[in-house]
């Protein structure tokens, strides 16, 4: 799911860039014992959208993806990706704790994987900071 919430401030030059504040709410269903249930994750944060109407001198880039907004959405991910690492560690213990090790295991080993994955988006978004 991908809800938007936009406040405009325009910058005054007359190409219609403006600057938005969203919110993004991202949605995931998880089964735990038989249970369904849905976790939401929401993510704020002001960002530019340019317009493609080519320069008008205004301070804005036309066309371009403003590097905070990527910086925003790697830093929510690598956030987002720790919170399911936890999730899928807690359920690797479950498992266990129900003689079901063999399952446990591989979601350990994917854990293992979720943190070195992570390791590298943090070391991205510290070079991108």
């Amino acid at each position: 799911m991908h809800m938007t919430n936009e406040e405009h401030s325009h910058c005054g030059c007359g190409c219609g860039g403006h600057d938005h504040d969203h919110e993004h709410e991202h949605s995931h269903e998880h089964t735990h014992d038989g249970v369904t249930h849905t976790h939401a994750h929401t993510h704020e944060g002001e960002h530019q959208h340019d317009h493609t109407h080519g320069e008008c001198g205004c301070g804005h880039h036309h066309g371009e993806q403003p590097k905070d907004e990527d910086t925003a959405v790697l830093a929510y991910m690598l956030d987002h990706n720790r919170h399911h690492a936890q999730e899928l560690a807690a359920i690797a213990k479950h498992l266990r704790e129900q003689g079901k090790d063999d399952a446990a295991l591989q979601i350990e080993k994917g854990v293992e994987d979720f943190e070195k994955g992570n390791m590298r988006l943090s070391i991205a978004l510290s070079l991108v900071q």
